[in-house]
């Protein structure tokens, strides 16, 4: 077996990941009924990982290493809490509250306020794109250009993913309405790919995807509170 020929199944395996979160971007946001989002996104995240299994990569490589958990753990947990604190104090500044008046958390009562923040963005999103973006594409995507090249590639497939979220976000929140949807897309992915490449440092640094799960989960869950917070005040 050539060089070429050695170099071609991590390029045929990322190209098949690559496709099959294509298609799971279109069905989880034009296609599928919410109720769907968890089950398949937790199938999503088995393929991927069983995927990469077979193509040879490690659990340390996917940054699932049972040893590496506690420290992923320790420092995600305590980045999280302060990116919790700065969201909530953002929303409660009237110079940011604007940006987290998004009409698709007003109809949530306490059970969905709870449902959203403790199960669905940890489990169904965080630990999911985590595992997609900072976790198989990088291991993969090593095997092809090395490491640091491979987690900026992540990262702007992760940008990307946002594209139809962002979109969707678009014209439920009025500012970012305001601004324009191309703006407002091209911004959500600028800052979506800058913090991918964020979570590829603190995945790389600690060896563990525990800790770029937990300030991912943090980051969207605050997010979700706060705006649920100011949709309830400005409710008559």
């Amino acid at each position: 077996m050539n060089a070429g020929e050695s170099n071609e199944a991590p390029r045929t395996a990322f190209r098949t990941a690559v496709a099959a979160l294509a298609a799971l971007n279109v069905v989880n946001n034009e296609l599928a009924p919410g109720w769907s989002y968890l089950p398949v996104n937790a199938l999503a995240g088995w393929g991927l990982i069983s995927l990469a299994r077979r193509d040879g990569v490690s659990r340390a490589e996917l940054g699932l290493d049972p040893a590496r958990l506690a420290a992923g753990a320790r420092a995600g947990g305590m980045l999280g809490l302060g990116i919790g604190a700065a969201v909530a104090a953002a929303a409660v500044l009237p110079q940011g509250r604007p940006w987290f008046a998004d009409e698709r958390s007003a109809g949530a009562g306490i059970g969905g306020l709870a449902y959203q923040t403790a199960v669905r963005i940890p489990v169904g999103t965080a630990l999911f794109e985590e595992i997609a973006f900072r976790g198989v594409l990088p291991a993969l995507g090593a095997r092809i250009w090395g490491r640091r090249r491979a987690d900026a590639i992540a990262a702007g497939l992760f940008g990307l993913w946002h594209v139809l979220p962002t979109r969707h976000a678009a014209r439920a929140n009025p500012g970012m309405h305001r601004a324009g949807a191309g703006p407002a897309i091209a911004g959500g992915v600028a800052i979506t790919a800058a913090a991918g490449l964020a979570f590829s440092a603190l995945r790389n640094r600690t060896g563990s995807l525990a800790a770029p799960v937990l300030v991912h989960a943090a980051t969207n869950a605050a997010s979700f509170a706060a705006a649920w917070a100011v949709m309830r005040r400005s409710t008559p």
